[in-house]
């Protein structure tokens, strides 16, 4: 698997096409306009391959929220086969191989919208995953969950508690998530449990965070090896 990032905005028509209609295929229809929007908020881009075949598309961004580094996993989606699961290993590992570079010494806020069990287990290595199976959120967690979904663009429909997103509008609203529906769900019945059925072209999904430690980050603990 070869992954490579690169500014979003350099993605050509051909790849934003394909990207597209990995989208359609995984049930997320959005817009070419929903689509810019996201390549606007998130900057970069990055490209899973093999044997010459995209296998996954991400959008990203590394960034300091209120001062504290961050690692944000955007709008995203693999080719359903045996490569996907590869791929979005290979896509969130690029990200954290470059925060190691840019964030050098520093614990970095790892965040991302959601609405599959198996999605939530991209996230099972870092730390303190918040929301989490047994755990109650506290202040500063809310806290966090409220300045992501600012960032995301959804405060108006976020619950601190839950950390969930509900967008209620007379016509259905996909949230764009990191899809990971073609990966079979991992990680026991307590994360199905806690993810539910969440139906992001209905406007629903969930925002989850964790910490990538800086000493894992720069021993390169959460870059996949092929």
């Amino acid at each position: 698997m070869n992954v490579e990032s690169r500014d979003s905005v350099s993605l050509k028509p051909a790849e934003l096409d394909e990207f597209a209609q990995m989208l359609t295929v995984s049930g997320l229809s959005l817009t070419d306009e929903q689509i810019d929007l996201q390549l606007e908020a998130f900057p970069l881009a990055v490209v899973a391959m093999f044997d010459s075949e995209v296998q996954g598309v991400m959008l990203g961004s590394l960034e300091r929220i209120g001062g504290t580094p961050a690692i944000l996993w955007g709008l995203g989606v693999a080719r359903k086969g045996k490569q996907a699961a590869t791929a979005l290993k290979a896509m969130t590992g690029e990200l954290s191989r470059r925060a190691a570079i840019s964030f050098p010494d520093e614990d970095v806020l790892v965040a991302t919208r959601l609405s599959q069990p198996s999605c939530y287990a991209l996230l099972a290595s870092y730390a303190n995953l918040v929301p989490r199976p047994g755990y109650v959120p506290n202040g500063e967690d809310r806290a966090w969950g409220r300045r992501l979904a600012k960032r995301f663009g959804l405060d108006p429909h976020f619950d601190d508690r839950g950390f969930t997103v509900a967008v209620k509008s007379r016509k259905p609203t996909c949230v764009p998530i990191l899809d990971a529906s073609p990966v079979k769900a991992t990680g026991g019945s307590k994360i199905v449990s806690l993810v539910g059925e969440l139906d992001a072209t209905r406007g629903k999904a969930m925002i989850v965070f964790g910490w990538a430690i800086a000493e894992e980050l720069a021993a390169g603990s959460y870059v996949a090896a092929f």
